[in-house]
């Protein structure tokens, strides 16, 4: 999952002096303490101050993340604020509602207090701050103040936590307790007792992975699943998103319960939060979809400098090309593939308020999250189905991807997304009509026709959808079939003797 891009709040990582001359004269500083006094405490103590002499743009305002991924009410967290100026001298403020205060002038340095308890809500636990015992996930961008972009540009960021808790964090590490992070929107910490810390190399590239508490399957698994996966994304794309990437594997605290899971890919981070199912095998099945579909976001939309609401293609085509992965390295049989689809059909076929994915996206933490994973994945298929079928197996969706990236991966001029995104799609003729009906409009999901090309029926069971490869099919069909990884764990196997 992937936010709207919003004001960027930065640190740096030395003092002041040094950095006016080692740094380009025109940055701004900032220098924040993050404290913990015990670890049975909730409450972070917070302080922060600019550290240039004349700040390119001071503030009166003192603002805080108010709401996130559908939480709200953030601003409450946030207690016993004070400003100061240059002088060090007590700045007195008005609070205008939790989370927003206006100062009497502008200030240089700031504290308050940020209650990190466990969310009510247990999926939160993937997107805010928390702390409970002995370990927490601190995410940068509620936990520290949303300044404007020109004001801050790089920030040294210390922790003083109590004896024991240790910090993992893909940031520039400056010493035991203090990193230099670049952007704070993107920046996440994880602070515990008993993390598991494991370094993964992809040629050049590194893959740091954190984890906490005992799983069924080894870390050396999880690893090893990891790396396979980035690679096949790797190939797939043509490229790396950045030079390193952080995965963090954490169980639920606080719950016996099974198969509960939520997810965010945050920059180069990946954040599980997650219960064991009762078998291995099970386990090793739901972290290979976890991480499919994760560390697929490191490419899309968070190595995309594209703007705006298209969660209905970095999500549902996420989704979709998680779903091929899985297939192709075989992890996913053919059988379970077309049941996903089928599930997605069904909920798509029962919603009774359509809109285009276009406007869900932009209600998604509206309620229209459902759809915009159903149907943006169903969509993705047929897009997969057309480009095959047109090319007599010669193209696929794969291609689609990598032009997408490659023309919106950074450092490319930041574009709008549906606009981006839609103008590739439209190049091919045969998924105009799919933008039109599906992306753009309403029109209930009709798929036979791709589907008998591929010698695959749609039945309607107990008002359930079905997906069954027909039992008879002709040269073509079986060819087309084959493209699509029905005959992937074959062709596994018998490299594999």
């Amino acid at each position: 999952m992937s936010k709207p891009c919003r004001s960027i709040f930065y640190f740096i990582a030395a003092i002041a002096l040094i950095l006016q001359s080692y740094y380009n004269s025109s940055a701004q500083a900032v220098e924040t303490l993050v404290k913990l006094e015990n670890s049975k405490s909730e409450i972070f103590k917070i302080k922060g101050k600019f550290l240039q002499a004349e700040p390119l743009k001071k503030t009166k305002n003192l603002s805080f993340m108010l709401s996130y991924a559908g939480f709200d009410n953030l601003g409450a967290r946030i207690s016993n604020v004070n400003l100061f100026d240059e002088r060090g001298e007590k700045i007195g403020y008005k609070k205008l509602i939790d989370g927003e205060y206006l100062a009497e002038k502008e200030f240089s340095a700031w504290e308050y207090e940020i209650k990190t308890s466990l969310p009510k809500n247990p999926s939160a636990m993937a997107h805010l701050s928390w702390f409970s015992g002995e370990q927490g996930i601190l995410m940068a961008d509620d936990l520290f103040p949303q300044f404007e972009a020109n004001q801050t540009d790089f920030a040294k960021v210390t922790f003083e936590m109590p004896n024991g808790l240790k910090v993992s964090s893909i940031e520039n590490r400056l010493n035991e307790n203090s990193f230099r992070v670049e952007n704070v929107e993107k920046a996440i910490f994880y602070v515990g007792k008993k993390q598991r810390e494991k370094t993964v190399n992809i040629d050049d590239y590194k893959l740091d992975l954190t984890f906490s508490g005992e799983w069924l399957f080894t870390d050396a698994e999880a690893a090893e699943m990891a790396k396979e996966i980035f690679t096949s994304y790797k190939n797939l794309l043509g490229a790396v998103p950045n030079e390193r990437a952080q995965i963090f594997l954490v169980k639920f605290p606080n719950t016996n319960t099974t198969g509960n899971w939520e997810a965010e890919t945050r920059g180069a981070n990946v954040t599980i939060l997650s219960t064991d199912m009762p078998f291995k095998k099970q386990s090793l099945q739901r972290l290979h979809e976890q991480l499919r579909h994760e560390i697929f976001h490191l490419w899309m939309p968070n190595g995309l400098n594209l703007s705006g609401n298209y969660d209905w293609f970095y999500e549902g085509f996420a989704l979709y090309q998680s779903l091929r992965t899985g297939v192709g390295i075989n992890m996913l049989s053919f059988d379970n593939f077309l049941d996903t689809l089928s599930r997605a059909h069904g909920i798509d076929s029962l919603q009774t308020q359509k809109s285009s994915l276009i406007e869900s996206s932009k209600n998604r933490w509206n309620g229209a999250n459902t759809q915009i994973y159903a149907r943006g994945m169903l969509v993705a298929f047929l897009c997969d189905l057309a480009v095959l079928r047109k090319s007599k197996g010669n193209r696929s969706l794969s291609e689609v991807l990598r032009q997408i990236y490659q023309a919106h991966s950074l450092p490319n001029a930041r574009q709008e997304g549906n606009m981006a995104i839609l103008s590739i799609l439209q190049n091919y003729p045969e998924i105009r009509p799919i933008i039109e009906k599906y992306i753009k409009g309403t029109e209930k999901i009709a798929w036979q026709t791709e589907l008998d090309a591929f010698g695959i029926e749609s039945k309607e069971e107990n008002f359930m959808t079905k997906l069954l490869v027909k039992p008879k099919l002709n040269g073509r069909q079986k060819d087309l079939l084959d493209k699509l990884g029905y005959n992937n764990w074959r062709k596994l196997s018998e490299s594999s003797k």
